[in-house]
């Protein structure tokens, strides 16, 4: 579950997708590009990858741990991309498993496969109890997913070898639970707290790092009942949940040159693109370093 971020200078909020974060406008075309969605067989991941479908990626490629699901999915994203020219390809891989990754990258550099947009979705729940009564191994089992993979993915997304310069896409799936710590975060603390950890690593390298050559976003994609929200009691009557499409197409538009200005910061798809395009949103962000980062409230 999770509470919608009311504030003052963001009017319209969403729970569907609409035409400002459409995959269909020329100015999201993800035309001629390589997306790699990490943990996009199912859900939030998968809507993600289809939404990159209908932006028109020249290649989606997707990971999960399952095999059976990996491949329900990809015969969703096949579908969608029927007749469009995209290509789906489908690989199971452990995005938190050393090994795993190592392999993965090195086959794409093996097969030529140059990856220009990176989107960091798996995610590992943890357990619905106090850090201290689910104890040290457990918890930091959930950093390796939520934070560990993070980076490791991230690097060698960075340092993939090209014949020439290339810019790179870098979208990191946070949650609200980063930061709302008495409502979000409280049912799930080891969550929130990687989730948090997480994004703060992201936030960290996006600092030491130009937007033209890698333009990093971090969002929250809403209140999705994915599998990782039933797999601790939640149902369809718990809330009024916000259609996962949004949070794919949003995905696309934190993937597009319309979303530089955003480059290490953080944002929830619920917010009106336009709105968060529009000058007086543009001068917060200028004359405030912390706004939209995590730091110390009230310093």
């Amino acid at each position: 579950m999770s509470v919608s971020i009311n504030v003052p200078y963001i009017k319209t909020i969403h729970k569907q997708p609409y035409p400002g974060i459409s995959p269909s406008r020329p100015e999201l075309s993800q035309a001629g590009k390589t997306v790699l969605v990490l943990g996009g067989s199912i859900s939030i991941g998968l809507a993600i990858a289809k939404a990159f479908v209908q932006a028109s990626a020249s290649h989606v490629i997707v990971t999960g741990r399952r095999e059976a699901v990996l491949e329900n999915g990809v015969a969703e994203l096949k579908a969608e991309a029927k007749g469009s020219g995209t290509t789906i390809t489908g690989i199971v891989s452990d995005m938190a498993d050393l090994a795993d990754s190592e392999k993965l990258w090195n086959d794409f550099k093996r097969r030529g496969i140059v990856v220009d947009v990176l989107v960091l979705n798996g995610v590992a729940a943890g357990q619905a109890k106090p850090i201290l009564e689910v104890g040290l191994e457990p918890v930091w089992k959930v950093f390796e997913t939520n934070v560990r993979a993070l980076l490791d993915h991230t690097e060698r997304f960075y340092k993939q070898e090209t014949s020439s310069k290339t810019q790179k896409y870098l979208v990191n799936v946070s949650t609200s639970a980063i930061h709302l710590f008495e409502t979000d975060a409280k049912p799930m603390p080891t969550y929130a707290l990687t989730k948090n950890s997480g994004t703060l690593l992201i936030q960290q390298i996006a600092n030491d790092t130009d937007p033209g050559d890698m333009q990093i976003v971090s969002f929250h994609p809403g209140s999705v009942l994915s599998e990782a929200a039933r797999s601790v009691g939640f149902v369809e009557s718990s809330f009024d949940w916000d259609d996962v499409n949004l949070s794919g197409q949003f995905a696309v538009w934190c993937a597009s040159d319309e979303a530089r200005f955003m480059h290490g910061r953080w944002l929830p798809a619920w917010w009106d693109v336009d709105e968060v395009k529009a000058a007086d949103f543009r001068r917060r962000l200028e004359s405030n370093y912390h706004f939209l980062r995590i730091g110390v409230v009230g310093i």
